[in-house]
């Protein structure tokens, strides 16, 4: 038996005994392979696109971290910076489209910024480059992959793997670790639990697709500064602590109190009510409102569960007194997000139970069988596709109902919204 069946079998053994849909019960079983230095599944497979990346970079690269430091995603996650806070509405008058976002991790908005610091705490140097050229961009990934892998910036629209539907393409935003690249193809982790080899040609598209960071790449080599653990923990959680409290309303804690309010406001410019009416515009704000929280590069629960597993990692380190009392508060804050994005697709409406059955089947086919399961992919993106059709004919909530809907999710956010206050708070005494 291959060790990414394995893998395979371990996850689906604890969902038939937890109940837990994939990506969670993933998480759990990828957290108990902590500090492995070969070149095991559990060192390729990742929930969080930057974190996984970089892991790749550490485990293979010659500039890796000494032996006795562990490299579990959790752990590397929380020296990036841990979680963080975005919540967004658009509204597009011209094309009568409004969208809603929401992210969890730190410096969700600028991957290069959270990896340089992530890279400087470990104790190395990022290397990045950058060309607008395509015959540039092919020679500087073939140099920067002489000493080990690197970290590509793509479009994950344009990777044919992630069969995401035509109307996406320039908008993923999306970090990947590239293995190795030849004249045809490239090997790349990109979270699944097995290594993706992509077409050249497509993979060179959709390095250059996105204009704002095209054809970047970031490398690791030694700085001569050395690693300490303590201090890149506590490094980290600074960050982390720092970036929920202060900075743009909508990328702190406070974001949560303002998403409540428009929640529930009946007008307004940024009022739900006005931004996502019954139909298909409220459809698309659940949707997400469900896969940002669950499955869009978070390990479930907005990132908070994963954060919790870094502090409880801490914790039995020795490094921090009272790391596991704050990691046992994200941990209820995990449990607290995932029960808001099963609230936004109530079970008691077949259309929206329908929706949240493909969001979750979409993230257990493309983890578990990455580049094998893209046909499945495209058939669950068409069905996902009809089932926005069908909501914007026949939301089965009327106006009344989408206003109870609302009040409802508003009432799940402010509690979060407290529990959130008073974590950051804690995670701040921590290291005050």
């Amino acid at each position: 038996m291959t060790k990414q069946k394995k893998l395979k079998d371990r996850v689906r053994a604890r969902m038939a005994r937890t109940g837990e849909h994939y990506t969670t019960a993933r998480r759990h079983v990828l957290a108990q392979a902590l500090g492995s230095h070969d070149a095991a599944p559990e060192t390729v497979a990742g929930q969080i696109p930057a974190v996984a990346a970089l892991r790749t970079l550490l485990v293979h690269s010659s500039a890796a971290l000494p032996e006795s430091v562990g490299t579990s995603e959790a752990l590397l996650m929380g020296i990036a910076g841990g979680i963080g806070v975005g919540v967004y509405s658009f509204r597009y008058e011209a094309d009568d489209q409004s969208s809603f976002f929401l992210a969890g991790r730190h410096l969700w908005e600028d991957d290069e910024a959270y990896l340089r610091a992530a890279v400087e705490r470990l104790g190395l140097k990022a290397v990045v480059s950058e060309t607008a050229g395509a015959k540039a961009a092919r020679k500087n990934l073939d140099r920067a992959l002489e000493p080990g892998p690197v970290i590509a910036w793509v479009d994950m629209a344009s990777l044919p793997h992630r069969a995401l539907p035509a109307n996406r393409v320039g908008s993923g935003y999306h970090v990947v670790a590239v293995h190795e690249a030849d004249e045809d193809s490239a090997l790349i982790v990109d979270l699944a639990d097995d290594p993706i080899r992509v077409p050249r040609a497509e993979f060179e598209a959709a390095r250059g697709r996105i204009r704002k960071f095209k054809n970047r790449l970031l490398g690791v080599a030694p700085s001569g500064e050395g690693f300490e653990l303590d201090r890149a923990v506590r490094s980290g959680i600074a960050a982390c602590a720092d970036g929920l409290r202060n900075g743009r309303a909508n990328h702190t804690v406070d974001g949560f109190a303002t998403w409540a309010d428009r929640l529930e406001a009946s007008s307004g410019k940024h009022a739900w009510a006005s931004i996502f009416p019954s139909g298909r515009h409220l459809w698309t704000a659940l949707t997400w409102t469900y896969d940002c929280i669950e499955h869009y590069g978070t390990g479930g629960g907005l990132c908070r569960s994963l954060f919790a597993d870094f502090l409880a990692e801490v914790s039995r380190a020795g490094i921090l007194d009272g790391a596991q009392e704050v990691s046992e508060r994200y941990a209820e804050l995990g449990r607290q997000w995932t029960e808001l994005a099963r609230a936004a697709l109530p079970d008691g409406e077949p259309l929206f139970r329908e929706a949240r059955a493909l969001l979750d089947q979409k993230a257990e086919v493309y983890l578990s069988e990455g580049a094998n399961g893209t046909e499945q992919l495209r058939q669950l993106w068409e069905r996902y596709s009809e089932l926005g059709r069908e909501a914007a004919d026949s939301l089965p909530l009327d106006e009344e109902q989408s206003e109870g809907l609302r009040h409802q999710l508003a009432a799940a956010v402010r509690a979060i919204h407290a529990a959130e206050v008073d974590a950051a708070r804690a995670l701040g005494d921590l290291i005050a």
